[in-house]
């Protein structure tokens, strides 16, 4: 409501300024017209020519000019104060979510711990309790790296280990420890990895990326977790693809999915909580090592989503990041 105040608050001096500028503007041909002959004896007196200001158009057209420019500038002016007001209101939203996503395990953790000191429950529920505590605290530490890697980001200072990894049996070995610590079924999480792709790639910082969607297919699959994770080799390339069955991403947000804090929707009416960060983080380590991420979806509930991770199996050209790779780093650049 805030948010909609605001704009049509903008909207309105914008449309107000304008008005008062083609007034002006009318005002001061109106004024020309009727005492042209006075400014010309003026600027004769002053000495601005033979013929003063010269014929009525000249001034005219001067007059254009200078209210051309003053149009410029108070266009100019509003668009910086609306990309200003969308950026305060993206940093709040931002700091709210990440306030919520804090919260929300903290005062699980203290519930538990409150549960184990003054009620002494009995063996099996303690295992219980001491499990969830650590799902918690593994959500918390997630937060957090997150938001430093993020920040690391911004300053440039992510520093890559590029080598030779064996992806298949990796990856194969990664999601099975993923199944294991959610007690997913063989229908629930679905392998299907082209054995013998070996990859020169940073694995820390590709788990990190993959984490991020997985979490992702967790979050947006209200009616029950399913994830199918393919791995193909295309030429010189290989592609990884993580296909879920959840809530799915409308066509007009795909593009904008990727974005630093963007989430799709309202603040207000999303159920879901989240920082927004976790594709901006996917984006980036695939940019890094000179690959490309894509979105496919229909945008309907139950048919889900499917991130494709298009990577070259022999890395990037150079092991730090190129010139472009540090360019879409930035937050709020133009695509």
């Amino acid at each position: 409501m805030q948010r909609g105040f605001g704009s049509r608050a903008s909207l309105i001096l914008f449309v107000l300024i304008n008005i008062a500028w083609a007034g002006l503007v009318a005002l001061w041909v109106y004024y020309s017209i009727n005492n042209y002959q006075t400014i010309q004896r003026i600027s004769m007196r002053f000495s601005f020519g033979p013929s003063g200001v010269g014929p009525p158009w000249v001034a005219l057209f001067g007059a254009g000019i200078l209210m051309l420019f003053l149009l410029l500038g108070i266009i100019v002016i509003y668009v910086t104060y609306r990309k200003q007001a969308a950026l305060n209101l993206v940093h709040q939203n931002f700091i709210s979510s990440v306030t919520h996503e804090l919260r929300s395990p903290l005062a699980s953790l203290q519930l538990y711990l409150e549960t184990l000191v003054f009620r002494d429950p009995e063996e099996g529920l303690r295992k219980e309790f001491l499990g969830r505590m650590q799902e918690e605290t593994e959500r918390l530490s997630a937060l957090i790296q997150n938001i430093l890697w993020v920040s690391r980001v911004q300053r440039f200072k992510i520093d890559y280990a590029f080598g030779w990894v064996p992806l298949s049996t990796r990856l194969a070995e990664y999601l099975e420890e993923k199944r294991t610590k959610h007690g997913w079924q063989e229908e629930e999480l679905v392998l299907d990895l082209e054995s013998g792709i070996s990859v020169r790639c940073d694995w820390e910082n590709l788990k990190i990326a993959m984490d991020n969607l997985i979490e992702n297919a967790i979050r947006y699959s209200p009616s029950g977790f399913w994830l199918r994770v393919s791995l193909k080799r295309s030429g010189r390339r290989c592609r990884v693809l993580f296909e879920d069955r959840g809530v799915g991403i409308p066509k007009r947000a795909q593009k904008q999915v990727f974005k630093m804090f963007h989430r799709v929707g309202r603040e207000m009416t999303r159920t879901v909580k989240g920082t927004g960060l976790g594709l901006y983080i996917v984006k980036n380590v695939v940019a890094a090592h000179g690959g490309k991420v894509s979105v496919r979806s229909e945008g309907k509930p139950g048919q889900g989503t499917t991130f494709i991770l298009d990577l070259p199996r022999s890395g990037p050209r150079s092991s730090r990041l190129r010139t472009r790779d540090l360019l879409s780093v930035l937050p709020f650049r133009r695509v």
